[in-house]
C-alpha cells in the first residue's frame, strides 16, 4: 500500500477532503455490493422453496396421482407364525387357504472336533552340505526344485591381437541324474565351465544354501618378498538364465548378474545366488491342530483332489481343488467358498462349517476325495460329520401345490414367506393339516391416510408459498452498510437482515403461477362414467375434500376428520366413499393428481436459457445476475481507484507549489536582510 504524506505545506486535511470527493464514488460501490447480497439471498430462499418442491413433487404428488396408492389391501391370516405376509396390494379380494407341506432350507455340513488330532509339523531348511539328492530338495515353501536340465549364458569380453573386442557367450546346463546329487550337479557345471575355457568355479553355499560362483580370472601381483599387493588383468563374467524356468531353479535372474573379476582381497569376484536349496524337516514333538495346520502333516497325500458337486442333474456343476504341501485347514476351507459353497474351519470348535449359498435342493452339495481318507482326516466323511440335506419348499394354495427353492411367494398378487409347516400332532398322536386362512380386503384406512398424509403435505407446501408470497414489505428497510452495522448489536443486524430476507420472494411471479396452477388444478371436476354408461361429474368437494377460509389462501380440509378440529363434527364423505363408491372417487383423485403432476414435470423438468432441468425457477439466469455483479463491483471500483488517485496528485501538485513559493519568499527576505 503506498504512503502518502498530505497537507504538511498547505496543512489541509487532505485525507477527508479526498474521501468526501470520492463518497459520491464509494456509495455506488457500496450499493451495488448490496444489490449483489440481496440478490444473493433471494436465490437462497427459491433454493429452499425449490427443494420443498422438488419433495412434494417427487414424493406426495406422486403417490396422489398413482392408481396403486388406492389399491392398498390388508391380509389377515389364521396363523402369523407359520406364514408371514409381506406385501398384499395387487392381492385377489377373497379368502385363500395355504397348506405348507416343507420349508425350503440350505444344505449344511458341520464336521467332526478335530481339537484332539496332533501333528508333527513339517518345515524347510537350507541343505547342510551339496551330498543332498537333487530328487529330495525342496523351495521355502516345501515345493520340489527340478534342477535337471536348467541351463545359463556366460558372457564376457575378449581383445583380440589387432585390438578389437569381441564378447562371447557360452551356455552351461545343469546335468543330473535321478538320483543325482546336488555336489555331482556342480561338478558338472565345473567341468563344463573348464572345456568351454572360463575361469569360474561354482559351489555350494552352506550357509545361504545356494550356488556360488568365483570369478578366478584376475592375477596376483605381489612384491619382492611375495606378498599380494593388487590384482590386474581378468574378465567380468555376466550370468543369464536362459529361461525363467532356469532363473527360479538357479537362482540366476533371466535379467542377468555380474560375477566381477578381483580387484582387492575384499571378494568382490565372488557372488552368491538369491534362492535357497532346502531339505524337509519333520519336528520331533507334536502340536495341536490349527486353521494354519498343514495337510500334508495330518497325513493327507500331496495331490490328493478335492470336489464339490453343486446342485442336482444336468444342472450340477463340479468343482475341484488339488492341494500341495502349503494347503491348510484355513485355506481349503478358503479354496471350498470359492466352488460354490460358503465354508470356513472354526479354530475355536476345531470344526469345518460348510453350507450351500442360498436354499433349495438346487443347490445341494456333495463332498468327495480322490483319497478317501483324506475326509475321514478332516473330520468330513459321512461317518463323523453331520449333513444336513437342502430341500425345497413345498405349499398347497387354494388347493394347487407349488415348489421352489426359496420360501418367499409371489402367488396371485400376495407376497408372503413360509416359517413352518401346518402340519400338527392331534390328541392321538396322528399328524393332521391345518391350513392357514388368509382373508383379503380392501384397506380403506390405509388409503384415507394415503389421502390425509397428501392434504398434509399439500397444505405445509402452500402455507409456505402465501407466506412467502404476502410477506410484508421492507422497503424501510435498506440494505445495512459496514458503518452501520458498526453502530448496531449483533442480534439488531441479525433482526433488520431477516425482515429483508422475509420480503424477497413477495409478490413473486413463479410462487404466483405455481399457486394459482394448484388451487386451478384440484378446483376441477372431472366426468366419471358408471357402470350403467351414465355420467356423473365429480370434483374434491364431492368427496368432503374442500378449501376452507379466504384467508387460508386455497388450504384443503376434510370434512369429519378428527385431526381438524373446525370440521370434525361434519360428516365423512371421504370414509363413505371408500366404501361405497370406491371407483369414482379413485377416478377423480388419480386424474387431478395427474393433471397437477403434468404441470409441475412441465415446469420442473423442461431446461431454458434461464433454468436448469431440475429447478423450479430461473436459478441460471440468478446466477448470471449475480455474476454480472463482479463485473460492475469491479468497474465502479476502477473509477473510484482513479479518482482517488487524481485528486491525490492534484493535491501534490498543489502542496509542490506552495512549497516553492515559501522557498522564492524565504529567498526574497534574506537578500533585503
Amino acid at each position: 500500500m503506498t504512503m502518502r504524506m498530505t497537507g504538511l505545506v498547505s496543512g489541509l486535511d487532505t485525507e477527508t477532503i479526498i474521501s468526501q470527493l470520492i463518497s459520491g464514488h464509494k456509495t455506488k460501490v457500496e450499493n451495488a455490493q448490496q444489490e449483489q447480497k440481496k440478490l444473493q439471498w433471494k436465490k437462497e430462499a427459491w433454493s429452499s422453496l425449490n427443494t420443498k418442491l422438488k419433495n412434494f413433487y417427487t414424493g406426495a404428488l406422486s403417490k396422489f396421482q398413482s392408481v396403486s396408492t388406492y389399491k392398498a389391501k390388508k391380509v389377515e391370516a389364521s396363523n402369523n407364525s407359520k406364514i408371514t405376509v409381506k406385501s398384499s396390494n395387487n392381492a385377489v379380494t377373497g379368502s385363500h387357504t395355504i397348506s405348507v407341506k416343507q420349508v425350503a432350507r440350505s444344505a449344511y455340513l458341520t464336521g467332526a472336533d478335530l481339537r484332539g488330532k496332533a501333528y508333527k509339523s513339517t518345515t524347510y531348511h537350507a541343505a547342510d552340505d551339496a551330498n543332498v539328492q537333487v530328487s529330495d530338495l525342496r523351495d521355502a515353501k516345501g515345493y520340489a526344485v527340478d534342477l535337471n536340465g536348467k541351463s545359463f549364458d556366460v558372457s564376457y569380453t575378449v581383445t583380440r591381437e589387432d585390438g578389437s573386442e569381441e564378447t562371447v557367450t557360452e551356455t552351461i546346463t545343469a546335468q543330473v541324474g535321478a538320483d543325482g546329487t546336488l555336489q555331482s550337479m556342480i561338478d558338472n557345471m565345473n567341468q563344463s565351465l573348464k572345456e568351454k575355457g572360463i575361469d569360474m568355479e561354482v559351489s555350494y553355499n552352506a550357509a545361504k544354501g545356494a550356488l556360488q560362483f568365483v570369478n578366478n580370472t584376475a592375477e596376483a601381483e605381489k612384491d619382492a618378498e611375495g606378498n599380494v599387493t593388487g590384482y590386474k588383468n581378468g574378465v567380468d563374467y555376466t550370468l543369464t538364465a536362459t529361461d525363467s524356468e532356469s532363473a527360479k531353479a538357479l537362482g540366476i535372474s533371466e535379467k542377468g548378474v555380474v560375477v566381477s573379476k578381483q580387484l582387492s582381497d575384499l571378494g568382490e569376484n565372488i557372488l552368491t545366488m538369491n534362492n535357497a536349496y532346502n531339505t524337509e524337516s519333520v519336528s520331533d514333538t507334536e502340536a495341536a491342530v490349527t486353521g494354519s495346520t498343514k495337510l500334508t502333516d495330518m497325513g493327507i497325500a500331496n495331490g490328493t483332489t478335492f470336489t464339490l458337486k453343486v446342485g442336482q442333474g444336468a444342472d450340477a456343476k463340479e468343482y475341484t481343488y488339488t492341494i500341495d504341501q502349503t494347503t491348510t485347514l484355513s485355506s481349503l476351507a478358503a479354496q471350498f467358498s470359492k466352488m460354490g459353497v460358503t465354508a470356513s474351519y472354526d479354530q475355536k470348535q476345531g470344526r469345518f462349517f460348510i453350507n450351500s449359498t442360498e436354499s433349495g435342493e438346487a443347490f445341494d452339495f456333495e463332498l468327495t476325495a480322490s483319497d478317501e481318507n483324506a475326509l475321514s482326516v478332516l473330520g468330513l466323511d459321512a461317518g463323523s460329520s453331520t449333513k444336513v440335506d437342502a430341500q425345497d419348499a413345498i405349499i398347497v394354495y387354494n388347493g394347487a401345490t407349488f415348489q421352489q427353492s426359496s420360501n418367499e411367494f409371489s402367488l396371485n398378487g400376495l407376497n408372503f414367506t413360509v416359517n413352518d409347516v401346518t402340519e400338527v400332532e392331534d390328541a392321538n398322536g396322528r399328524m393332521k393339516d391345518e391350513p392357514i386362512k388368509l382373508t383379503v380386503s380392501n384397506d380403506t384406512d390405509a388409503v384415507y391416510n394415503a389421502i390425509k398424509d397428501f392434504v398434509k403435505e399439500y397444505n405445509d407446501l402452500i402455507k409456505e408459498m402465501n407466506a412467502l408470497y404476502n410477506a410484508d414489505s421492507a422497503k424501510e428497510y435498506n440494505m445495512l452498510s459496514d458503518d452501520d452495522k458498526e453502530a448496531m448489536s449483533d442480534d439488531e443486524v441479525k433482526e433488520w437482515e431477516d425482515k429483508i430476507k422475509a420480503s424477497l420472494l413477495r409478490r413473486d411471479d413463479t410462487i404466483s403461477g405455481f399457486l394459482s396452477t394448484m388451487r386451478s388444478t384440484l378446483n376441477k371436476s372431472i366426468t366419471y362414467t358408471n357402470s350403467d354408461g351414465t355420467t356423473k361429474r365429480y370434483s374434491l368437494a364431492s368427496f368432503g375434500i374442500t378449501t376452507g377460509k379466504w384467508n387460508e389462501y386455497g388450504m384443503l380440509h376434510i370434512e369429519g376428520d378428527a385431526d381438524d378440529a373446525e370440521y370434525a363434527d361434519m360428516d365423512n364423505k371421504l370414509r363413505a366413499a371408500l366404501e361405497e363408491n370406491p371407483d369414482a372417487l379413485i377416478e377423480t383423485l388419480t386424474q387431478l393428481g395427474k393433471d397437477l403432476y403434468s404441470s409441475f414435470q412441465k415446469t420442473y423438468i423442461k431446461s431454458s436459457d434461464y433454468k436448469s432441468s431440475m429447478s423450479f425457477f430461473e436459478d441460471k439466469l440468478m446466477d448470471k445476475e449475480i455474476k454480472d455483479y463482479d463485473t460492475k463491483i469491479k468497474q465502479l471500483q476502477d473509477k473510484m481507484n482513479k479518482a482517488e488517485d487524481r485528486y491525490y496528485k492534484q493535491f501534490g501538485k498543489m502542496e509542490a507549489a506552495m512549497a516553492q513559493i515559501q522557498a522564492n519568499s524565504s529567498s526574497l527576505s534574506g537578500f533585503f536582510g
